[in-house]
């Protein structure tokens, strides 16, 4: 069942005051290449103390993902509004299936029934390499670049070990 005029335009109304929020919060507004020094307000970083510094870093880290995320919200959004405009909102992008009521009062600016958004979100998780396949563990390394130091110190000792204090012990007179 095709959504009706009164429907589209309550839907409408509901993106564009969403998009006001987004726009009025100012979180897609801000330079992600910022000196971080503009953003604490310090004239050098220099005389912080490196925990400052990384706490610093940790909140601009999240400020910046949220922003992203605020961002893609935006233009989905927009495409929203393109689709109510174009006369195809409500119709999923993929199976071309009416999108439910339901969905679209929850998420006003899903272009995907909740099955085809299912299958998108399972091909992305299932196309991401396998961690264990991609980075070897430390065991199972061959490169013998790659050795630590316990493995070193074992096969070569070192200033403190006993081999090392045996072969020339600066007290003992030579004959």
């Amino acid at each position: 069942m095709a959504l009706s005029k009164e429907e589209l335009q309550q839907f409408k109304k509901q993106l564009l005051n969403l998009k006001k929020e987004l726009l009025d919060s100012g979180a897609s507004h801000r330079d992600e290449n910022a000196a971080l020094s503009d953003e604490t307000g310090e004239l050098t970083s220099y005389d912080n103390h490196f925990a400052d510094m990384a706490s610093e870093l940790d909140q601009r880290e999240k400020d910046i993902t949220l922003e992203d995320a605020a961002r893609e919200r935006l233009s989905l959004i927009n495409t929203a509004l393109d689709r109510i405009r174009e006369g195809n909102y409500g119709i999923c992008v993929d199976t071309g299936e009416e999108i439910d009521k339901e969905r679209l009062e929850a998420i006003p600016y899903a272009i995907r029934t909740k099955e085809a958004q299912d299958k998108l979100e399972k091909a992305k998780e299932d196309s991401r390499p396998d961690d264990e396949a991609t980075f070897e563990t430390a065991g199972n390394r061959e490169d013998d670049r790659l050795r630590t130091v316990d493995d070193l110190q074992r096969e070569h000792g070192n200033s403190t070990s006993e081999t090392y204090l045996e072969e020339e012990d600066p007290d003992k007179e030579t004959e």
